[in-house]
């Protein structure tokens, strides 16, 4: 048997996607808990943060999330399970600084960046391109 890279496709990147949306979606209500337990109990007596705090701490909860599992040859839930890996062009590892990169990049240009799959030849969406990044899929090959 012979192992061969494949790119995977926008179907198989959006449910890798959708696989991690979950488990950010808990981590938000995690700390949001956490936090408002804590601003509830030092700040003020109130039920509710101000909305730019709370923008701020789903913001940060999913950065530290993608980057911490982008980088250092890590995976993330829906990558683990979809076979997805992160590496840069030449074969090495992210580092968390590119991982940064990367996430801040996907804000920027979300959709757009994603709709690019399908026009590239390599199934690259438009962040992974710009940074020289790719996301392979293993399968054995017979």
């Amino acid at each position: 048997m012979e192992n061969k890279l494949i790119y995977p496709g926008i179907f198989s990147r959006l449910m890798s996607f959708t696989y991690d949306i979950f488990l950010v979606a808990a981590l938000w209500f995690l700390f949001g808990f956490i936090f408002l337990g804590l601003y509830k109990l030092i700040v003020t007596d109130s039920d509710y943060f101000p909305p730019p705090i709370g923008a701020l701490i789903i913001l940060i909860t999913t950065a530290s999330y993608y980057v911490y599992f982008w980088s250092d040859g890590r995976n993330t839930l829906g990558m683990s399970t979809w076979n997805h890996k992160i590496i840069n062009d030449d074969g090495s590892k992210l580092s968390k600084v590119d991982a940064l990169k990367r996430f801040l990049l996907y804000l920027l240009l979300n959709i757009v960046g994603m709709l690019w799959i399908l026009f590239d030849r390599d199934n690259k969406c438009l962040p992974d391109k710009i940074l020289k990044l790719k996301i392979v899929k293993r399968r054995n090959v017979s």
